[in-house]
């Protein structure tokens, strides 16, 4: 069996420190039981002008992913949503680099010829999805705590991270489990 993982960082005015990729694929390990995650999945905030996400703001985070395929905590990294641009700025930079570029059917239904023609040179596997940027708002997450405490309970949350994991079985393709391991953040200013 192996383990992918596809981890949602959330932006709370601001980026997150990078460490918590750490904290959130260390609690995938201990809570699966399992001693290393195949692929890890970066997928960053959506910004809202686009020309925000750069090589600079990826770096942190890439650096912390390295880290842990270095300590053979995550076998392989992959990435989405990046332009051909982007994912060539990040393939020369990386040590470690992407073997995978996620492409989220929203914003195309026929991948971009220059992404296909830089990922086959570079033996990229591009894979599509259809995750919303923002998987978790924090509306919902309200929402879905109000719903198992109280109301009162709900206000002040808001989603850190969200790592979605499948659990595959080896040689078969076969989904022998899968599921969502999250942190959230309650600011006590924010409540009613």
């Amino acid at each position: 069996m192996f383990l992918t993982s596809s981890l949602h960082v959330f932006s709370v005015k601001s980026l997150l420190p990078a460490e918590l990729l750490k904290e959130a694929t260390n609690k995938a390990l201990k809570e699966l039981n399992v001693s290393f995650i195949e692929t890890v999945l970066l997928a960053l905030p959506e910004f809202e002008d686009e020309d925000d996400l750069t090589l600079d703001v990826i770096k942190p985070y890439w650096t912390c992913l390295e880290e842990l395929v270095d300590s053979e905590a995550v076998l392989s990294l992959g990435i989405a949503d990046l332009n051909k641009s982007l994912l060539e700025q990040l393939y020369n930079w990386a040590r470690v680099k992407p073997h995978i570029n996620q492409v989220n059917l929203e914003s195309c239904c026929v991948m971009p010829k220059d992404l296909v023609e830089y990922a086959k040179d570079n033996d990229i596997q591009l894979l599509t999805h259809n995750d919303p940027r923002d998987i978790l708002p924090t509306k919902s997450f309200q929402e879905l705590i109000s719903t198992n405490t109280t109301e009162k309970d709900g206000e002040g949350w808001d989603p850190l991270w969200v790592l979605r994991y499948s659990v595959l079985v080896k040689c078969r393709g076969i989904i022998k489990t899968k599921g969502y391991i999250m942190k959230g953040y309650r600011d006590t200013k924010k409540r009613k």
